[in-house]
């Protein structure tokens, strides 16, 4: 049975035009798609690439898809793949999370691609090859079921059920370790910044980049300063790459504003006296050093924050 996804309707908004001008695009080629023949292939073959998901048709503005599972029947393809007994890698394109925790554990490996442009065949052949590790970090919380509500990282700082794979995510071909977390233990309130450090060294064999990240959360508060409900519960407040060959060890530095530390309320932006845990780690679940600081003096507010992100100096 031919499972359709896409249609536009009409009238609305003149610029639904062009997006049925480009649904009658086709590229030319005079080669068949025959799922038969290739399932044909793929049992002869030592290793399974499955490259899966949504064209550029199926995500972005003024469209709806019914499902956040993979369009049409491409997963009962993968299932028919997996039934072969060979290794499927399953590459994933598209422009959101898509729910493939149905397949994703009987998969030997799992790339999410997202777009990845003109160079993107390239850049994911270099991963399947070993010629270069993969190093990227998932922006999104990626969930395993599907509900009509936000899931978020930041909604609360114990793991969520609903989530296949947290924010902050992504596996490497090599293996890091953090270590020497130096963090200022005290600062006021009406401070610039604080300055933090700390050590990753890579203790696998395959040179490597790896994306260290920080996060804030809450301890607690001074008498009479309670913490708003705006206040989350984890935030991520900077990153940064370093690249490292087996056994070598670097130090990182940031310099995090006091901004940082606050929360958005009755129009103002508010940075509140109180303790507050600094999190260095590899995703927002895998959290390797925390160190708690403390803000002392008054509730400073400002109408807009100029300092979202930390400022690597090192």
């Amino acid at each position: 049975t031919e499972i359709i996804e896409t249609w536009i309707d009409e009238g609305g908004d003149q610029r639904a035009d062009w997006l049925r001008r480009i649904l009658d695009r086709k590229v030319i080629h005079p080669e068949e798609a025959n799922s038969a023949e290739a399932l044909k292939m793929a049992v002869q073959s030592d290793v399974i690439i499955a490259a899966m998901g949504e064209n550029v048709l199926l995500c972005g503005e003024s469209r709806e898809r019914p499902t956040l599972y993979l369009p049409g029947r491409q997963e009962e393809y993968v299932e028919s793949l997996i039934a072969t007994g060979k290794p499927v890698i399953l590459i994933v394109f598209g422009g959101r999370a898509q729910v493939i925790s149905r397949i994703a554990d009987r998969c030997a490996a799992v790339i999410q691609a997202w777009y990845p442009g003109e160079e993107g065949g390239n850049a994911v052949a270099d991963i399947l090859f070993g010629n270069v590790s993969p190093s990227g970090k998932l922006s999104v919380s990626y969930p395993n079921v599907e509900v009509k509500e936000p899931i978020s990282y930041n909604y609360s700082a114990e793991p969520d059920s609903r989530i296949e794979w947290p924010f902050g995510y992504g596996l490497s071909y090599s293996k890091f370790e953090y270590s020497d977390l130096s963090v200022t233990k005290s600062a006021r309130t009406d401070s610039e910044s604080i300055r933090l450090s700390f050590s990753i060294k890579n203790t696998g064999s395959f040179n490597a980049d790896e994306i260290a990240q920080i996060y804030i959360s809450p301890a607690s508060v001074e008498p009479g300063q309670p913490y708003s409900q705006n206040i989350r519960p984890i935030q991520l407040q900077g990153f940064g790459r370093m690249g490292l060959r087996p056994g070598q060890e670097e130090t990182m530095e940031f310099e995090l504003a006091t901004e940082q530390f606050g929360y958005y309320e009755n129009s103002k932006w508010n940075i509140a006296p109180g303790k507050y845990i600094i999190k260095v780690g590899a995703s927002s679940e895998d959290i390797r050093l925390t160190q708690e600081i403390e803000l002392t003096g008054k509730t400073v507010t400002k109408d807009l924050r100029s300092t979202y992100f930390s400022k690597r100096v090192k």
